[in-house]
């Protein structure tokens, strides 16, 4: 796994919820997955796992840093930010999925606060901190572990795609050993049956992993056959830039995209009672026109993000969390591209401030705050000297 580089999950992801895409839009989705790949082709890194440094060990304060850190900001967000846990399936079953639709659409149109940016920055968080309890004294690990485990519970919602990679990618840590991966495989697949069977998904007569890989496609055709608008190419672009503005500095509108197309080809659902559709990334592709020129620039950043990120998790020796990643960016490509963009941007953020910031606190700490031991005067014993 150390040698799949974050473009190359990219590029898969942008194959697999594509080019199904040609039996119920046409040809011309070939053409556009050609046009978005060959940019994140480009900016594939290679030989990855030759730019890894050593192993780094981290101490104890490092880790309990790390640890005290998650959990006040998981105490602060489930009390006074986004409270994942009103939607946690597990809390909640079906019910906490009609919550997060409910938000979905109160939030329609609306810039995320600090709770949602926070977020989207510290999404890798704990997958971060598995990485580091391998490399603390054994002291501090189970509580790394612990609180880990908590944050991706917390953060987790309704999300059973979300639960299957988290378990995956914990269980296969840097082996990639086919034992290993049948083992994180199978337990994933059992998290992903008891969440949907809590969900109450296997009470309908469908296969819930089937209705997930074949919906998209389905609403995509919806997509492309109804009258649901169109926008110029440059609009793509600037839904990217407003996400480099925070919307609590600055107040903005942004178009969500999944939850306007499920309005348009669902009208006798105002309410989007039924959930809110996704259309795979060529839903966002065909929409905003010329769609060639617009796939082309998906893709150029897309290819630049992704090999920018990837170079830094390698760089911090977190392989735990490039794999949490890469599946992410095969995984998210089912939606769109602008999803993508939000989380990308994100751990570019915290691979580049959060984490060196939280795992030099303590050294910073040392050098700032504690006096350091000044020399005993010429003529006098020092304290170590015998009596």
């Amino acid at each position: 796994m150390s040698r799949i580089s974050l473009n190359h999950f990219i590029l898969v992801g942008l194959l697999v919820w594509g080019t199904p895409a040609a039996f119920v839009a046409g040809p011309v989705a070939l053409l556009y997955i050609l046009a978005a790949g060959l940019p994140v082709w480009l900016f594939r890194l290679r030989n990855g796992a030759a730019l890894a440094p050593p192993e780094q060990r981290f101490s104890s304060a490092t880790g309990t840093v790390l640890a005290s850190f998650a959990f006040v900001y998981l105490l602060c967000d489930a009390i006074f930010g986004l409270q994942f846990w009103r939607v946690n399936m597990f809390l909640f079953g079906a019910e906490g999925t009609g919550r997060l639709v409910e938000q979905t659409v109160l939030g329609m149109g609306k810039g995320g606060g600090v709770a949602y940016l926070l977020y989207n920055i510290l999404f890798l968080l704990p997958f971060a901190m598995f990485d580091a309890s391998r490399n603390v004294p054994r002291a501090i690990r189970y509580v790394l572990w612990t609180v880990a485990a908590l944050f991706v519970l917390y953060e987790m919602g309704s999300g059973r795609a979300f639960l299957f990679l988290s378990i995956f990618c914990i269980v296969l840590g840097k082996t990639s050993s086919w034992r290993r991966i049948g083992v994180a495989a199978a337990l994933a697949l059992a998290a992903f049956g008891a969440a949907s069977a809590i969900r109450g998904d296997l009470a309908s007569a469908q296969n819930p992993l089937l209705q997930e890989l074949v919906a998209p496609f389905v609403n995509l055709a919806l997509l492309t056959h109804s009258t649901c608008g169109s926008a110029p190419w440059y609009n793509f672009i600037a839904e990217f830039f407003k996400k480099l503005v925070p919307a609590f500095l600055f107040p903005k509108t942004v178009f969500s995209f999944n939850a306007e197309m499920s309005l348009c080809i669902y009208p006798s659902d105002p309410n989007l009672t039924n959930g809110v559709s996704v259309f795979t990334w060529l839903g966002e592709i065909f929409y905003y026109r010329p769609s060639l020129v617009t796939a082309l620039i998906a893709g150029l950043i897309l290819g630049v993000l992704g090999r920018f990120v990837d170079r830094l998790l390698i760089r911090n020796g977190l392989q735990t969390a490039r794999n949490m990643a890469g599946f992410l960016c095969f995984l998210m490509p089912r939606s769109r591209t602008q999803d993508l963009f939000s989380f990308l941007l994100g751990q570019l953020i915290f691979f580049l401030i959060f984490w060196p910031a939280l795992c030099g606190l303590p050294r910073y700490l040392r050098r700032f705050l504690i006096a350091p031991h000044s020399a005993p005067p010429a003529g006098e014993p020092s304290g170590d000297a015998a009596p």
